[in-house]
């Protein structure tokens, strides 16, 4: 007679096995949101009918930044990543992608500026999915054509000359901002030329010269403030300065180039009660987020969704080569492990 809690043979051991693909399916969509790296997620859904319905696309769990590597040649079509979470190489064969520069950093889309002439465009690596932009009035070097900030495939911004000018006068500069949805690009005299982010119809420009942000409204195309930079921040200081939002808070980071150990100075946008004017005002904790800094450029992503990642931290790209993480409480840097000898920029993946 078998013990109760024993099995008596292997018959027994196969009856006792459980069918994975009968789980209940909001007990699968648990499982699909607990999956980090979106690779998994895709797996996930690969299993079956059952486990790809239990986790649509537009429902995927948050996802950590991948690295976007540099690439060299842009006759290729070939685009690759580095996963920070699972520490594996992604690489994906996009013919959108042959003879594009591609920018970032970005949510859902990178921004494709082809070689040798004026076609631009979202691209979604994973989807392949395109959307093409407008032809839009301004003439810009390659190296500062990019999203500042893609939000949702929200909004991408250009930054250079107007190429038509009105009566012969002279060219002015002048910011292009863009929605994948809209008909064509809306048009602002450029105030800043350095560290850029958006946020809540703002576009906040900061001038690497005198280290003044300028709010831009998009709507009435005018600026809302001026704000003069942190007390105690030198602009003329070597190093660079960075914006970004972040739960709800326009940041403003000032890297020290030559400070060893490495440091950074935060400052937070502070609006005051709308009778007083704007101001920065220094932090030393940004509490669960961690950023990821790409020259003047930034993300920040909500730590508590990943295991064995904490927050109050950033990831910044150090000489184009180095991955390094910042601690903003003890202050420490680390170098972390990175396959690429140059890196590009920031990509948050999604399906959708």
């Amino acid at each position: 007679m078998a013990i109760p809690g024993e099995q008596s043979g292997t018959d027994d051991v196969l009856s006792h096995e459980k069918n994975w693909s009968e789980l209940p399916e909001d007990i699968l969509h648990l499982f699909s949101r607990k999956l980090p790296d979106i690779s998994d997620f895709i797996r996930f859904r690969a299993v079956c009918k059952r486990w790809q319905l239990s986790a649509p696309v537009n429902d995927h769990p948050p996802q950590l930044p991948w690295l976007l590597e540099q690439r060299e040649d842009l006759e290729n079509a070939i685009i690759r990543f580095y996963c920070l979470l699972s520490g594996k190489v992604h690489t994906f064969t996009c013919p959108a992608s042959h003879r594009a520069w591609i920018k970032g950093p970005a949510y859902r889309y990178l921004f494709a500026y082809l070689l040798g002439s004026s076609q631009m465009y979202l691209l979604n690596p994973l989807t392949r999915d395109q959307i093409y932009a407008p032809w839009v009035n301004v003439l810009g070097c390659p190296d500062y054509i990019g999203p500042d900030l893609i939000a949702g495939g929200d909004i991408v911004v250009i930054s250079g000359i107007k190429l038509n000018s009105d009566n012969g006068n002279p060219r002015p500069k002048m910011m292009a901002f863009w929605r994948p949805k809209a008909d064509d690009w809306v048009y602002v005299e450029r105030v800043g030329n350095s560290a850029n982010a958006f946020y809540r119809e703002q576009y906040f420009s900061n001038d690497e010269e005198t280290g003044i942000t300028s709010v831009i409204d998009i709507a009435t195309k005018k600026i809302a403030y001026q704000v003069a930079p942190p007390v105690g921040i030198n602009p003329l200081l070597e190093g660079y300065t960075v914006m970004v939002e972040s739960g709800g808070r326009i940041l403003r980071l000032f890297h020290h180039n030559e400070a060893e150990p490495c440091h950074f100075d935060i400052h937070y946008l502070y609006f005051g009660d709308g009778e007083g004017k704007p101001c920065w005002v220094k932090i030393t904790n940004i509490g669960d987020q961690m950023l990821f800094l790409q020259y003047n450029r930034g993300l920040s992503i909500c730590a508590s969704n990943f295991v064995g990642f904490k927050g109050n931290c950033i990831y910044f790209l150090k000489y184009g080569r180095y991955l390094c993480r910042y601690d903003i409480g003890d202050g420490t840097t680390d170098v972390l492990p990175c396959p690429f000898v140059s890196v590009d920029s920031w990509f948050v993946p999604s399906l959708v």
